[in-house]
């Protein structure tokens, strides 16, 4: 685009990521690390697994409506382990071990290729319920690049309430559309839309998709898709 004889830039867009469950493999990883910890079978790890992350979702969700006060990740973490552990389901040797093990969650396959190629046309923030410890790790871990990178710890509340997405929308350039949320989850997606931002599915396993006709913005078949998609919004 030109504005005279001056050559003027695309905008950029913003895209704003969900992490754990849109770019990396929490459960799975979760799963791995518990069966190598205890020793625990396949069937036994992924019920710890299945009741551990049902028990931090609902102390988040305590966060989010004011039933008790923030704790990191990780400090929810060992709190639900410690309950597991006290009811003899997991060993309590167990539990130092597995405190933040998210940080170790395996990307999909075109997550860390993805967000790079994504990069050269979007300005690429990641926003997560996460620790700030756990994403530092999981950043290395996973080879994840960003340019800006959000927790639930700089808000003091977990997605999915409002001050989440406002943190993200008042942490990135101004531009001329609201930053694009992109997720599997479409919980996240419509508490975003709700927010101001606009919304991107991207499918996952074992996530939450969409309602049936339920519609977002961008519905991507994958990480490639998502990037045409937005190629194609600044030219």
């Amino acid at each position: 685009m030109t504005d005279g004889s001056r050559e003027v830039a695309p905008e950029r867009v913003v895209a704003v990521f969900d992490v754990l469950g849109t770019l990396v493999n929490q459960a799975e990883g979760l799963r791995r690390r518990v069966e190598a910890t205890t020793g625990l079978d396949r069937e036994e790890a992924t019920a710890i697994v299945d009741e551990w992350l049902s028990g931090v979702a609902e102390q988040e969700n305590g966060v989010v409506r004011g039933e008790r006060a923030f704790a990191t990740s990780d400090q929810l973490d060992a709190e639900v382990l410690e309950h597991l552990a006290s009811r003899s389901a997991l060993p309590a040797a167990a539990v130092p071990a597995l405190v933040g093990a998210s940080a170790f969650s395996p990307p999909w396959e075109d997550s860390a290729a993805g967000l790079r190629s994504l990069a050269e046309v979007a300005t690429v923030v990641g926003l997560s319920n996460a620790s700030r410890r756990v994403l530092t790790g999981l950043s290395v871990h996973a080879g994840f690049r960003w340019h800006q990178l959000l927790s639930a710890e700089d808000a003091g509340i977990y997605k999915p309430a409002a001050a989440m997405y406002e943190l993200a929308m008042a942490s990135v350039p101004t531009s001329s559309r609201p930053p694009l949320m992109v997720a599997a989850h479409a919980w996240d997606l419509r508490a975003a839309r709700a927010a101001g931002m606009r919304t991107a599915y991207v499918p996952r396993p074992d996530a939450d998709p969409p309602s049936p006709g339920e519609r977002f913005d961008i519905h991507a078949t994958s990480l490639a898709d998502l990037e045409m998609r937005l190629r194609a919004e600044t030219e």
